[in-house]
């Protein structure tokens, strides 16, 4: 069953749900390729219920409502063409449909249109040790790049805590308040970016809100810190321990217009 068949089955049958996971990288055109369909869904019985007759519609199995709002991630896979949605209740710094509501949107031009999870926020979810997770946070990485150096989107510190690295360090807009910036971000990730890269670090020591992973780092002396970026492997290693934070308001990449 190809994606929009899904998606307009769950809309079809009036499901509250967000697109996460593979498929909304896919949508928002950072991840090439995903097998499957996660969903978050809003926890209310009569939701539950909606979710329990598309996932029938979809996989072949009417998974019970109790089961539905009872486990933060449920499975559901048809047999016989291998068609998967996966049904989810939170994530990590997602903690319900709510949040990823706030941290959603439509994708242009697509139909029917869904609501489906925004980059930063994407990439928020995404912090864990699994390989996969560590590949689509690359791709992530990587849209989010090209899309600052194509001047599509507007430079925050969400943004930079996703993409930052020398070259969109040296932009303009971004260069001329970078040190501001590294004295008084909130986000852990970007805090270990501008560490480093060996970019304002002495702004960043200065920082109240800096992180303990950060200050140990910083502990460190050039040479070693320099090695953090000399290897791909060691900074995604020293990068995928500090979180993402997202606002509890939610969070939307500003185009630029």
């Amino acid at each position: 069953m190809r994606l929009r068949d899904e998606l307009e089955i769950l809309v079809a049958h009036g499901v509250e749900f967000v697109v996460i996971g593979g498929q909304a990288g896919v949508l928002r055109q950072a991840i090439e390729f995903s097998h499957d369909l996660d969903i978050i869904i809003r926890a209310t019985p009569a939701n539950a219920a909606r979710v329990a007759a598309a996932v029938e519609r979809i996989a072949g199995v009417r998974p019970d409502t109790d089961l539905v709002l009872g486990r933060d991630f449920q499975q559901y896979i048809d047999p016989a063409t291998g068609t998967e949605i996966d049904v989810h209740l939170r994530l990590i710094a997602i903690p319900d449909y709510e949040m990823a509501l706030r941290c959603a949107g439509p994708v242009e031009g697509f139909d029917p249109e869904v609501s489906v999870l925004e980059l930063p926020a994407l990439y928020a979810s995404k912090r864990t040790d699994r390989p996969r997770d560590a590949v689509h946070r690359r791709a992530i990485e990587d849209r989010l790049r090209r899309l600052v150096l194509d001047s599509r989107i507007e430079v925050d510190d969400i943004v930079l805590a996703c993409c930052l690295d020398p070259e969109i360090a040296g932009l303009p807009g971004v260069s001329s308040r970078l040190e501001k910036v590294a004295a008084s971000t909130h986000q852990p990730l970007l805090q270990a970016r501008l560490t480093a890269f060996d970019l304002h670090v002495e702004a960043v020591r200065a920082n109240p809100h800096l992180h303990d992973a950060v200050r140990a780092a910083l502990g460190l002396d050039a040479g070693l810190r320099a090695k953090l970026v000399s290897h791909p492997a060691r900074l995604a290693a020293f990068l995928s321990r500090l979180p993402l934070e997202l606002p509890a308001a939610g969070y939307h990449v500003r185009v630029r217009h």
